[in-house]
């Protein structure tokens, strides 16, 4: 029986649009699991880690699966048999942003499972976490969650699904499941280990063509229409040190050219579209550094010989040769790249050894090529003096400070020093990459997204302070104008409001726990609860904080 044949669990079922790669049934197995991503489906189905773990759940000889979406104001309920949560014995959520945190409690809280891990008796499912925000600061979570898999899953769930049906089937109680599953690779159970437990380390894959992660189904109503998603790499040799995915996903692995090509070998020639008619699915290649796979180029050379259309996720810039952009603009319409920073020495100072000479150079080729859409990742807001500053001879003298940063005396008159200084750094790179970047002779289209410093945990700027949520306004104010008046740029406004709450998502603890299930159950209060957490201090986004060791999750080893 094909999963997307019932969909009866959502309002409009886009389920009816799916094309299924997979022989996964929700029936004839011991034990049920419900897999939940916090999110509609369109974003679920273009989440590649949600395509991955309803694969290992629902081909383990064990377990049925069926999945799951949070919809605002409509109980959670499985799409394929419109189940309630309490019907489960599993129920995993894979949360890739701290954003979901609150998603994962409103999923919980729509449902006669007891929102918190304490009140969860004998008869309740066993709730487990993963994805790498539950794995960077699971302690946020750890009053809701029974079992994380800190991780990746190819390493550490098909264990955990071994032992909990092995005791399941044994008749054991709730307790002693979680008890058992204390040392399974990459597993935290709160309720065993407390808030100060072991030294946990996460769990990887280390061959990458035993669990090839790739689309479990294709539909047109996603994020990316009809789209063969295929992680080919993982981790990234980049030391962009406001990131923890070098860290979090070392060593950079790949997934060999032949099974790649086997997989896609594997594929349907036509699924149907939106509107009933026939298409052909496109390849989309994945990865933190995706260009970094040894055979990138090779992999487009095949795929695009046996008539695919391909597109990739952001390119390295350092990585792209003139070949790679041939055979990319054969198909793709937009090429995206990072460059991070308007100035290339702050470019290198984060990390990223990317000149501006080489990013106009891919600029002005890809333009040639026709590619007629350019889109830039920034990275502003940065308000920690040591970033744009030099250390002097003398331990504990002030930094050496560029003569542009001048007034330390005034917080707010500091922070639009800064504020300007990015916005006409970036305003400046934008300008020279519209001169270069001409598709057929004519002025490209160039789309700018600045996204906040959020200090992230397992960074070397895990400890560094956040911009206010006034100065991020200001902030977009000023990008704004700087960058709203030029023809073909499309600059995307800062949510500073969003940027704030995951900021304190991801650096808070357990205390966060009642404020977080009042978030939820009184949206209109948000705000107000946002501010008394920053007031009472009881996380503390716009300071210099904690360095590892104090730290909510210094208990996790990368």
């Amino acid at each position: 029986m094909k999963v997307n044949s019932i969909g009866k669990g959502l309002k409009s079922s886009p389920v009816r649009h799916e094309s299924p790669l997979l022989s996964i049934s929700p029936f004839g197995k011991d034990f049920r699991a419900v897999l939940i991503f916090p999110g509609t489906y369109s974003i679920a189905s273009s989440s590649l880690a949600f395509h991955q773990i309803f694969r290992l759940i629902g081909q383990h000889p064990d377990w049925s699966c069926e999945r799951a979406v949070v919809e605002p104001s409509s109980p959670t309920r499985s799409i394929e048999l419109n189940r309630s949560l309490d019907e489960f014995d599993l129920i995993a959520f894979t949360v890739p942003f701290e954003s979901g945190y609150l998603q994962v409690i409103e999923a919980l809280l729509s449902s006669s499972v007891p929102v918190y891990a304490r009140e969860r008796g004998p008869g309740d499912p066993i709730v487990l976490m993963g994805g790498i925000a539950a794995a960077a600061n699971p302690d946020v979570m750890a009053p809701f969650v029974d079992l994380f898999l800190l991780g990746e899953a190819e390493a550490s769930l098909p264990a955990a699904l071994e032992k909990i049906a092995l005791l399941l089937r044994g008749g054991c109680p709730r307790s002693t499941v979680l008890e058992e599953c204390v040392n399974l690779p990459g597993a935290y159970v709160p309720s065993i280990q407390g808030d100060q437990p072991l030294t946990i380390s996460f769990a990887r894959t280390q061959d990458m063509d035993a669990f090839p992660p790739c689309s479990g189904w294709l539909s047109p109503e996603t994020e990316f229409d009809n789209t063969f998603l295929f992680e080919i790499s993982r981790g990234c040799p980049c030391g962009c040190r406001f990131c923890m995915i070098r860290l979090s996903q070392k060593p950079l692995r790949a997934v060999s050219v032949d099974r790649i090509m086997e997989l896609v070998g594997q594929l349907p020639l036509q699924v149907p579209g939106v509107n009933g008619e026939m298409e052909r699915p496109r390849i989309g290649l994945v990865g933190a550094a995706v260009a970094s796979h040894p055979q990138f180029e090779e992999i487009c050379s095949r795929l695009r010989e046996e008539g695919w259309e391909i597109t990739a996720s952001a390119i390295e810039i350092d990585k792209v040769t003139d070949g790679i952009l041939d055979l990319l603009a054969e198909s793709q319409k937009t090429l995206t790249l990072a460059p991070e920073r308007g100035l290339e020495s702050e470019r290198y100072r984060l990390g990223k050894r990317i000149s501006d000479h080489h990013l106009l150079d891919v600029a002005r080729k890809a333009g040639a090529l026709g590619m007629p859409r350019l889109k830039l990742y920034f990275v502003c807001g940065i308000v920690a003096p040591e970033f744009y500053g030099s250390a002097t001879d003398s331990p504990g003298a002030p930094l050496n400070l560029p003569d542009w940063l001048s007034d330390l005396t005034d917080f707010d008159a500091y922070c639009e020093q800064i504020f300007n200084h990015e916005a006409d750094a970036v305003a400046d790179l934008v300008d020279r990459l519209t001169e270069v970047f001409q598709p057929q002779g004519q002025p490209g289209t160039i789309g700018v997204t600045c996204s906040p410093f959020i200090p992230k945990p397992h960074t070397p700027w895990e400890a560094w302070p956040m911009a206010a949520e006034k100065g991020l306004k200001q902030l977009d104010r000023i990008l704004k104008k700087k960058l709203g008046q030029k023809p073909r740029v499309r600059y995307r406004p800062i949510s500073a409001w969003e940027s704030i709450q995951q900021g304190i998502l991801s650096q808070g603890g357990r205390n966060l726990a009642p404020y977080l299930v009042h978030m939820v159950r009184f949206p209109e209060e948000r705000r107000r609860i946002v501010r008394e957490i920053i007031e009472t201090s009881l996380v503390q986004i716009h300071e210099r904080r904690w360095q590892n060791q104090d730290s909510p999750w210094a208990f996790i080893h990368l």
